[in-house]
């Protein structure tokens, strides 16, 4: 089994307020993990109104498909042009072994 954590940090220029923040990441939230079935929460930086921590997981049994997924979320989340990507981190843990 692989397993693949990443954290991304999103800018919001667009935000006056928490409130405004909340809607927002709420969007991208709730868009990315319906098409990619994943698990996804605000991680950090929850008091910073133009700034957002966001963490998921991906799950796989190979470690080429879920760099991949994992790619291909980053991606997603920016084509939706809600916020700025900022800065991305991510690791890969394979339990047992690799098919």
């Amino acid at each position: 089994m692989v397993v693949g954590i990443s954290r991304v940090d999103i800018f919001f220029p667009e935000n006056h307020s928490l409130k405004d923040k909340r809607q927002v990441l709420r969007k991208v939230i709730e868009k990315t993990r319906a098409k990619f079935n994943i698990s996804m929460i605000e991680v950090d930086q929850s008091n910073l109104w133009q700034r957002a921590r966001i963490g998921f997981t991906v799950s796989g049994v190979r470690q080429d498909h879920v760099n991949k997924v994992i790619e291909n979320v980053h991606e997603y989340m920016e084509s939706l042009y809600l916020g700025e990507i900022i800065d991305t981190s991510s690791e890969i843990i394979v339990i047992g072994d690799e098919i």
